[in-house]
């Protein structure tokens, strides 16, 4: 064997021992930090167990003294303590005010739970002696008197008319209900007592206040009056008159509460020969026409004016094409209706009672009363004053040819009107003494054109003989539609057909 052989051979050698020696150093290294890794989890786990076992024992021990309240807990284990307290404690209060109960929100459990944590965690030797915050729970019981109050207050309710029978002429009012308001202050009182007392299981009778309305049974019977009435005149004609007559029926005894709406046109409904009404004069489109319903539009006129001397203000009103004349220019209402729709006559009972329409006709007098307590002040009343603007602009005479009258001659059969633009103004007075004026709206009327009849075509000793195609020709009366859709009426005084 040569040395270099030898050399390596030895070199192979003293590398192994190397290895072994560090591979037994890393072996050694590794088993003795198992076995403390292995002592430190046994010692951890032991004082784990001694901890558990100590709490336990802890727990289980009865407690030397210990209080929530008026409750007493010592000798109790913490178990045992908390049984009781969830007993004594349990949450049931209640309100009523003789008719609802209403279980009360829980206003303790939040302090129970912060109680029953330091019992878990304060030795059992220690004193313990735990009291609920009263302060905190009055200022919860009076919030929730609060919402009581507003679940249970009821306003007072003031008597008002409800009926009016017009066979009788009685009127029926309301009975009055009296105010109801909660005792907040006795009701918190009454729970901070049953809370002290530890009696959370406490059903409690709320205490109210009564009132007595403004308005009772009886004095509405002395306040209601007449406090808005007109007063015109119808002409003798019979189909006007009827028509007038079954709208004075639809109104009377209407009863009006506070906020309502007035409709002249739902009130009455649609004017058709149904329901009774007669051809009576009327206009349509500026024609005058016979037309079932004729001269209801004195009745919505004649009711107008009552409104505005009670007080209230119309929502809606309309002026004739051409002025009547059982009316100062500028203060009537007309209504028309087709069973959908036309101009009406509205307002709304702005008072805080009741009112009740009246209206009748006897032999010529028509007469609307609004019967209520009054809106106005005290000695105030309100007027119309209406003026005129302005004239329209006047119409051509009409010319008529009328063989009967002698040649060469005329007759005037109507003298014609000139119409105009009118203000009106609703004005408050007190003693005599203007104490407001505002403007309350405008009417305008056309002018009608004087009509003349004349001869101008047939001498004397002409005559016209009679052939079968002039009587054929002759006009027929329309057939009635049974509507007043656009159809203005005429008045007291207007000629034209069916009146006097």
């Amino acid at each position: 064997m040569d040395k270099n052989r030898a050399r390596r051979i030895r070199q192979r050698r003293n590398r192994k021992i190397a290895y072994g020696s560090l591979l037994l150093a890393a072996l050694l290294t590794i088993g003795i930090l198992y076995s403390f890794a292995n002592s430190k989890k046994s010692k951890d786990s032991d004082s784990r167990e001694i901890v558990a076992e100590t709490k336990d024992k802890d727990l289980d021990k009865a407690l030397v003294s210990a209080r929530l309240g008026k409750t007493n807990l010592s000798g109790l284990t913490v178990k045992e303590a908390k049984d009781t307290i969830e007993e004594q404690f349990q949450w049931g209060m209640t309100v009523t005010d003789g008719t609802e109960a209403v279980v009360i929100d829980d206003v303790i459990s939040g302090q129970l739970k912060e109680v029953l944590k330091k019992l878990n965690e304060t030795p059992a030797d220690q004193p313990q002696d735990y009291q609920l915050d009263y302060p905190l729970i009055k200022e919860a019981f009076e919030k929730q008197a609060e919402v009581l109050a507003k679940r249970w207050n009821k306003d007072g309710v003031n008597s008002e008319v409800e009926a009016f029978d017009p066979k009788t002429g009685v009127y029926s009012y309301t009975k009055e209900q009296n105010a109801r308001v909660l005792n907040q202050e006795k009701l918190v009182s009454q729970l901070m007592d049953a809370a002290e007392a530890e009696n959370f299981q406490a059903e409690i009778t709320a205490e109210f206040t009564h009132q007595v309305p403004e308005r009772t049974q009886a004095q509405a019977k002395e306040q209601y009056k007449v406090i808005g009435t007109f007063t015109t005149k119808t002409t003798s004609n019979k189909n006007r008159n009827q028509n007038i007559s079954l709208a004075v029926q639809a109104i009377n005894g209407m009863i009006l509460k506070p906020g309502e709406e007035f409709s002249f046109n739902n009130t009455t409904g649609n004017r058709t020969k149904e329901k009774g009404y007669r051809p009576a004069g009327a206009y349509r489109n500026g024609v005058l026409i016979e037309e079932p319903g004729g001269g209801v539009c004195q009745v919505s006129t004649t009711l107008y004016h009552a409104i505005i001397e009670s007080g209230f203000k119309t929502t809606e009103r309309n002026s004739h094409s051409f002025a009547p004349s059982y009316v100062e220019k500028g203060q009537d209402a007309m209504v028309s209706f087709d069973g959908y729709a036309g101009p009406d006559l509205k307002f709304v009972n702005t008072g805080n009672a009741s009112v009740v329409l009246r209206a009748s006709l006897e032999g010529t007098t028509l007469k609307i009363s609004i019967v209520g307590i009054p809106v106005l002040e005290n000695g105030v009343k309100v007027v119309i004053r209406s003026e005129k603007l302005r004239d329209a602009d006047p119409l051509p005479v009409t010319y008529e040819e009328n063989t009967a009258l002698p040649y060469g001659t005329e007759k005037v059969v109507n003298k014609g009107t000139l119409g105009g633009y009118y203000k009106s103004y609703r004005i408050l007075e007190k003693g005599g003494t203007v104490i407001k004026e505002e403007p309350l709206h405008n009417s305008s009327y056309k002018s009608k054109p004087e009509v003349i009849q004349r001869n101008t075509t047939l001498k004397p000793e002409e005559t016209v003989p009679e052939t079968p195609e002039e009587t054929e020709s002759s006009p027929v009366p329309a057939k009635d539609q049974g509507e007043t859709h656009e159809a203005e009426e005429i008045g007291p005084g207007v000629t034209g057909p069916g009146k006097p």
